[in-house]
């Protein structure tokens, strides 16, 4: 198999995964306060990493620059991240969350200009991003005035601002790529957020029930192991493969799929604006590719 079939695949694969996360996002926050759920997450991830590392002879890192990089770059990606996600999705649809994610390419754009000044953003680019963006908007136009509240205003605000972290940490991540296998790249970062959350929830959050109902261990448990350990081990292994930009533009197509595993598991009905919004969106992805 050439590496560009690979390439797709694993592109397929972590569309896949990261569109039902937000599913799963959800569902755990119905009995585990936002910082604790994402503080087992990342733990579980992390210790499988570390398993799988010691399984392929890995070198675990011991330089003190080494632990500082992965630490600040868990900071970005994980913790501030996923934090202001897990936080602002107690407000908001997971739909609606995944589409305001999906800001990530124009900071991934921006970015890109000055921390990887060969990753040129041409007018290809540029109508692939604008495309892609408003095939999101003609899907989700008729849905951003179902959530409302006092706290929808500060949750709309906080999940625009997390794709500006995961931007930073892509960029990081890919600068990086060629410095640590792909496996320890995620998973002393996966540590140091999981103790991060752990320390807010202790700081922040009341304790959860004693016994969590079955879902919330099986959100976990999905979240752990799928859409964490595996997803970001295939990711940045793209990142070596590809551009920083053209995989930043899977948050296009994770809102349309997440809205599919509504209708696959909810029951939710699959319109004819949703078909022709993701044709759009993936016109959109056919510009900005490599």
């Amino acid at each position: 198999m050439n590496r560009k079939t690979l390439s797709l695949i694993v592109f397929i694969l972590l569309s896949l995964i990261w569109s039902s996360t937000w599913l799963f996002i959800k569902l755990g926050l119905e009995s585990m306060p936002p910082f604790y759920s994402a503080g087992w997450r990342f733990l579980v991830a992390a210790f499988v990493l570390f398993a799988y590392g010691r399984y392929l002879n890995i070198p675990f890192p011991r330089d003190g620059h080494s632990h500082r990089f992965l630490f600040l770059f868990g900071l970005s990606i994980f913790t501030i991240s996923y934090g202001l996600v897990y936080w602002g999705e107690q407000y908001l649809s997971s739909g609606l969350t995944s589409v305001l994610f999906s800001v990530m390419p124009f900071y991934t754009a921006g970015m890109t200009q000055i921390i990887l000044p060969e990753e040129k953003l041409t007018w290809r680019k540029a109508a692939g991003l604008l495309l892609g963006f408003a095939g999101l908007f003609f899907i989700f136009s008729d849905q951003l005035a179902w959530n409302s509240g006092p706290m929808a205003a500060a949750a709309l605000i906080a999940i625009l601002i997390s794709p500006a972290f995961s931007a930073l940490g892509t960029i990081q991540g890919k600068k990086a790529a060629g410095d640590y296998h792909p496996v320890m790249l995620n998973a002393l970062p996966l540590l140091y957020a999981a103790i991060s959350f752990f320390m807010l929830h202790l700081l922040l959050e009341e304790a959860p029930a004693a016994a969590l109902p079955v879902m919330g261990y099986i959100s976990l448990l999905y979240l752990a192991f799928i859409g964490t350990a595996l997803a970001f081990v295939l990711y940045f292994w793209m990142l070596g493969h590809t551009s920083a930009l053209l995989m930043s533009s899977i948050t296009f197509v994770t809102p349309p799929l997440a809205l599919f595993w509504g209708w696959l598991i909810l029951g939710e009905p699959v319109t004819l604006k949703l078909i022709m919004g993701m044709v759009v969106i993936f016109g959109g992805i056919y510009l900005v590719r490599d």
